[in-house]
């Protein structure tokens, strides 16, 4: 059995070794980031503008009520083109497709619509990737009981550039990652060595009262 002597010494050793470890390059499990994602069509800058989006949009409505279809359908289609992501503009145009009879534009509207609902509220980088993979269709292909035409791929491309460009994991600042144990808890080893430190003392009071 060891003597009280040895057992200080070892915990003094330990106490000296935590006090002088330097810091060395760690990698956790925990440290993440996302894959770089494959470069989006390039629009201009002014591509893309809510606030004409909802004037538009407004006066395709206006025009709507007025039964003026070819008008509302040409707001319309100018707000999606400014805002693509706007689920109450595909609901309008569907509406006014469908009033025109026009079954391939309201399956067109259908399309956007319940895509633009699935993905509602994920974040920007799975809508990038989904409008992505549209995109890759040629036109001709089937999904279902809908036909890609060219009209379905450009918007689709516009809807990937524009996800993407409001994705923030493709903001110019560093890339967002979960921080480590020792970064969450950075008094940690002090917090150790003033544990064992208090232990230590406390060994050596015993001894001396001995």
């Amino acid at each position: 059995m060891k003597s009280p002597i040895v057992t200080l010494l070892v915990t003094a050793s330990l106490l000296a070794a935590c006090a002088d470890r330097q810091p060395v390059a760690e990698a956790h499990h925990r440290k993440h980031f996302s894959p770089p994602a494959v470069e989006p069509p390039s629009f201009p800058d002014n591509s893309f503008n809510q606030k004409d989006a909802a004037v538009a949009l407004a006066a395709g409505a206006a025009a709507l009520n007025k039964g003026d279809l070819a008008a509302a359908r040409k707001s319309t289609d100018n707000a999606l083109a400014l805002w693509p992501v706007a689920i109450e503009g595909w609901e309008q145009l569907s509406d006014i497709c469908g009033r025109q009879n026009d079954e391939d534009c309201k399956h067109y509207a259908d399309f956007y619509h319940a895509k633009l609902v699935v993905l509602n509220g994920l974040p920007m980088r799975t809508a990038a990737l989904g409008f992505e993979t549209v995109a890759g269709n040629k036109v001709g292909a089937k999904v279902d009981n809908f036909t890609y035409d060219q009209k379905t791929l450009d918007m689709a491309n516009r809807l990937w550039a524009f996800c993407s460009t409001e994705d923030p994991a493709n903001s110019k600042g560093p890339e967002p990652t979960e921080a480590t144990f020792n970064e969450t808890y950075p008094y940690a080893p002090a917090l150790l060595v003033i544990g064992i430190g208090a232990g230590l003392l406390a060994g050596i009071k015993s001894i001396a009262n001995k």
